[in-house]
């Protein structure tokens, strides 16, 4: 069958339809070395190739260091291929596919057995070379994205269909829908999770707003966090819960089962995405996304941080769901009403890769022993409509709310 889809791959009509199909490791030995010289001359020449100019390809134009038996052996892999029959494209088609399938499945046990066998487990690698093969099957009809102008705005609509609470980052950026990994940072004693808290339980927020919204709390026991964002709905502070209970009940009833709180101290990526599959929120919070473990063995922490991040964002992808990640800034952030992502914490570039939006909350100083209650909202990265600047707006703490 090898030799069949590499005879048929010298065509150019049909390389270009399934060339995202397959790879080298599909083929065994030294047929994959001749599938590099095929993928290789292809992205050089526009015209179909002949087996018999495969030889000089291979072993003069490509690979000239060849020894002598080397190219011997290659020249009778060559000539075999002249006396295969060449499949139609119905037949090579359902031939790509079981090779293809063929590889996923050694992909999958290779790496579960390497788990069996004492390498920590990261179920979320098995994940992905399953969801890689679902979007590369040959035989998978890739919709193209629409082109009637309706149509597009309709989906924009959706991938901001949760909007925000504060008015001023509503008017500038929108809001957060599936799929979206949102990064939000900030100092120590700033306000990150009164932010988050405010977005979602805020009136207008996205409770409100009919999101099912579940968070992840490994920072602080999650009933405290629970207690701001009851404070922040009813606009009562702690004190006038507790000598209005009835009213606070009342109004906390309207949105309580749209918030699902959870600590979750020692959990993985893998338990998160398992949860995901499982409740189907529309939005989860993880504060802190730096401290969920993954397994896997890193030579830095910035490799390490990644790595989370970057499954974080898979799972936004996979669950339909958007994600805010809540993290740390770094010292050079400290007093400054300008942030963008560099100075967020232990993290080169591998971070803010991944993200489709971030946001700093800046503090100028405090004055005269008086904390200063303005904040700055930074937006550094926006791949939701490209808006980049700052939002002033203003905490209160009392009750967990942002406002302008």
């Amino acid at each position: 069958m090898e030799k069949q889809i590499l005879k048929k791959m010298l065509d150019k009509s049909f390389y270009d339809q399934y060339k995202g199909s397959v790879s080298s490791s599909v083929f065994e030995g030294d047929l994959g070395s001749l599938f590099d010289t095929i993928k290789r001359a292809h992205s050089e020449y526009e015209e179909s190739i002949k087996v018999d100019e495969l030889y000089g390809l291979h072993t003069t134009m490509y690979n000239p260091a060849l020894t002598r038996a080397a190219k011997i052996k290659f020249n009778e892999l060559i000539e075999d291929l002249k006396d295969v029959q060449e499949p139609s494209n119905e037949i090579a088609k359902d031939i790509m596919k079981v090779l293809v399938e063929r590889e996923t499945a050694q992909k999958i046990a290779v790496e579960a057995t390497e788990i069996f066998n004492g390498k920590p487990a990261n179920f979320n690698d098995i994940i992905s070379i399953i969801e890689k093969h679902k979007t590369n099957t040959p035989d998978e009809k890739v919709e193209s994205v629409s082109n009637n102008i309706g149509e597009v705005m309709n989906q924009l609509v959706d991938t901001t269909k949760w909007k925000f609470s504060i008015s001023t980052l509503r008017d500038e950026v929108g809001g957060i829908g599936d799929g979206n990994l949102m990064i939000v940072f900030a100092r120590p004693e700033t306000g990150k999770t009164a932010f988050w808290v405010s977005l979602v339980s805020s009136p207008d927020g996205f409770a409100e707003q009919g999101a099912k919204v579940h968070a992840f709390i490994n920072e602080e026991p999650a009933v405290r966090t629970q207690m701001r964002a009851i404070s922040c709905y009813t606009g009562m502070t702690r004190e006038e819960i507790v000598e209005n209970i009835e009213i606070a009940n009342g109004k906390w009833d309207l949105i309580k089962e749209n918030i699902q709180l959870y600590d979750t101290v020692d959990w993985t990526m893998d338990d998160i995405d398992s949860h995901c599959e499982k409740h189907k929120p529309d939005i989860i919070v993880i504060d802190q996304l730096d401290k969920v473990n993954i397994s896997g063995i890193y030579a830095r922490s910035d490799e390490k941080l990644r790595a989370i991040y970057t499954s974080a964002r898979e799972i936004a992808k996979r669950r339909k769901c958007a994600i805010i990640a809540i993290s740390q800034a770094s010292n050079d952030a400290h007093n400054k009403r300008h942030m963008d992502f560099n100075m967020m914490e232990n993290s080169r570039t591998g971070k803010a890769a991944e993200a489709d939006l971030i946001i700093g909350v800046g503090k100028a100083p405090d004055t005269n022993g008086q904390e200063n209650m303005d904040r700055s909202l930074c937006i550094s990265k926006n791949k939701i409509n490209g808006y980049h600047g700052i939002i002033d707006a203003k905490i209160y703490r009392e009750i967990s709310r942002y406002d302008v």
